[in-house]
């Protein structure tokens, strides 16, 4: 029988907001904000500790055995949240909020070393760099120069942003993210330059899942590429033994559709030259806004 209320031991917390944008820049050296720092760090404290609190909750009731639909009404959260949280072993960590690109970033350093000289005038300044290429307002730069003299005011050394450093064993300067690895996994061998090849190499050297699934992800691609159906069986055999378990996730999901994926996998056939008007048969019926029965579909597409 459904639980019509809460239990009077567990109080749901409500998740709050605060100001818009108080989480969207934090204080720096170099480009510094006028707001005291508390000012910041209080609210986004305060929000991170409510969100720790909403995840004990949601996890008290998960392991007490309720319902997702309950707890999403009683904690006053939405599915997707009681989702993600009643997963989570540890409270969820404090996001960290770096400080927004600008338009100006290009010529920061330029405006650094101009201010140090003595130049403190921002319709001049603005002019020196419009001729170096910045098109945007005047206004930017007099928001960035009344910044420079916040950092004067609290007796801070302006001083030009530095650039990150790239980490050892980099790709075109940062460090690759997983979809970059994948995207890596994906690409034909002769197509990776030296620098790729040798990346991968170390990185797989190091990891014999990664290892597996590197050189299982290319025997797919070639199967897919070449129409070679006649492998998947010996493919899928050796990627449910593989140390990868994304790979035993992903033969697993192949086997549920095995005649269907062999069939794509051989024949040369394909829904190609038909998209298009499947396409257009699936924007014909949402513009009938539930009203497309089959007799007006059909007309409707014969007519368009």
């Amino acid at each position: 029988m459904k639980q019509a209320a809460m239990p009077e031991e567990i109080t749901p917390g409500v998740l709050g907001t605060s100001e818009p944008g108080k989480e969207d820049r934090v204080q720096s050296t170099e480009i510094p904000d006028k707001r005291p720092y508390e000012s910041i760090e209080g609210p986004a404290r305060q929000r991170h500790e409510r969100l720790v609190e909403q995840w004990k909750e949601i996890r008290k009731l998960h392991l007490a055995g309720a319902k997702v639909k309950d707890i999403s009404e009683w904690t006053g959260t939405s599915r997707s949240t009681v989702y993600r949280y009643r997963e989570l072993a540890e409270p969820p960590p404090r996001p960290v909020h770096g400080r927004k690109k600008s338009v100006l970033d290009p010529w920061v350093p330029f405006l650094v070393a101009r201010w140090n000289e003595g130049c403190h005038n921002a319709k001049r300044l603005y002019y020196e760099i419009r001729d170096q290429g910045y098109s945007h307002s005047i206004d930017i730069v007099t928001k960035l120069l009344s910044d420079f003299r916040y950092t004067e005011e609290q007796g801070k050394k302006l001083r030009v942003p530095r650039a990150p450093k790239a980490k050892k064993g980099s790709i075109a300067g940062g460090s690759p993210t997983a979809r970059n690895v994948a995207a890596l996994f994906m690409r034909r061998e002769e197509k990776l330059d030296e620098e790729q090849k040798q990346y991968l190499d170390r990185l797989c050297a190091s990891d014999g899942a990664l290892d597996d699934a590197r050189r299982l992800t290319r025997e797919f691609s070639k199967m897919v590429r070449e129409h070679e159906g006649k492998k998947l069986d010996g493919w899928l055999t050796e990627a449910t033994s593989s140390e990868a378990e994304v790979m035993r996730k992903f033969a697993a999901g192949l086997k549920k559709d095995l005649l269907a994926v062999r069939a794509g996998l051989t024949e040369s056939w394909s829904t190609g030259p038909v998209e298009g008007f499947i396409h257009k048969i699936k924007l014909i019926k949402r513009q009938g806004y539930g009203r497309a029965n089959l007799d007006l579909l059909r007309a409707r597409a014969l007519a368009t």
